[in-house]
């Protein structure tokens, strides 16, 4: 018998729903699961009674409440892959430094041996002070983003060595960054006293473009000011910058199935 529902929801893969009907004082909740079968029409979805499954509720509120009850038993929601969250204390360069220090993986071998590879292919000499930073840094917030007081600029924070962007698709950019890079090497070396090179771009918001010298001293060149900043570490970079927000917490990422 062709029922007609008031209201009707349906699980989250569409397998099972329920149906409220009204009746002269009362409600009835009808839970259904579709059919599938070959000789039905295609264009349409067909759904059968379940037996045994029918309540009587005095509103419709609960009516609705019971349907849904029977929807989470029959078919309950995935539940949402939970994310690590590391809370930061201290002052702002303690936190940063601890975040670098838990958001630490490994650099393989063959990773290492990709960042030789592309410096020989694009013709800059590699200092094996870089090296040595990235065998420290490279796999720094690989698995780890740093949260800041204010989410909006959770995404600003940069630890981009230039070799990673060495995939097909980033081909270009990591040329033309190389390339701009290399047009104030000279003014770097200079400064430095010293032979260096271009590792990447590190810091918060508008981070500078960062060369390593021999020494291993980081030297920090920036869109928005003439002045060399030096530095002994990423962590003192990314902390100098972040003039008016706080770390917070270290979230981890969720891994891509």
């Amino acid at each position: 018998m062709q029922r007609e529902s008031i209201h009707e929801e349906y699980s989250y893969n569409g397998r099972y729903r329920f149906i409220v009907c009204r009746k002269s004082d009362y409600f009835e909740v009808w839970v259904q699961k579709k059919i599938t079968d070959e000789y039905l029409n295609p264009e349409e979805i067909y759904f059968s009674d379940i037996p045994d499954i029918k309540h009587i509720a005095y509103s419709l509120e609960r009516a609705i409440e019971i349907g849904q009850e029977y929807l989470n038993d029959l078919s309950p929601k995935p539940q949402k892959e939970m994310c690590m969250v590391i809370e930061l204390s201290g002052t702002k360069k303690e936190r940063i430094a601890e975040a670098f220090r838990l958001a630490y993986t490994d650099v393989s071998d063959q990773e290492l041996e990709h960042f030789r590879e592309v410096y020989e292919k694009v013709g800059i000499r590699l200092l094996p002070a870089a090296e040595r930073l990235y065998e420290q840094y490279g796999g720094v917030f690989r698995n780890y983003s740093l949260e800041l007081d204010e989410p909006v600029y959770n995404n600003d924070i940069f630890l981009l060595f230039y070799a990673d962007l060495g995939e097909t698709r980033w081909l270009n950019e990591m040329e033309r960054r190389f390339e701009e890079a290399m047009y104030d090497i000279d003014i770097v070396r200079k400064y430095a006293r010293q032979e260096v090179c271009p590792v990447g771009d590190i810091g918060f918001y508008y981070p500078p473009v960062v060369y390593v010298g021999e020494d291993g001293r980081l030297y920090c060149i920036y869109e928005y000011k003439e002045e060399i900043d030096v530095f002994a570490a990423p962590e003192e970079i990314i902390a100098d910058q972040m003039s008016n927000h706080m770390p917070v917490a270290l979230k981890e990422r969720k891994t891509e199935s």
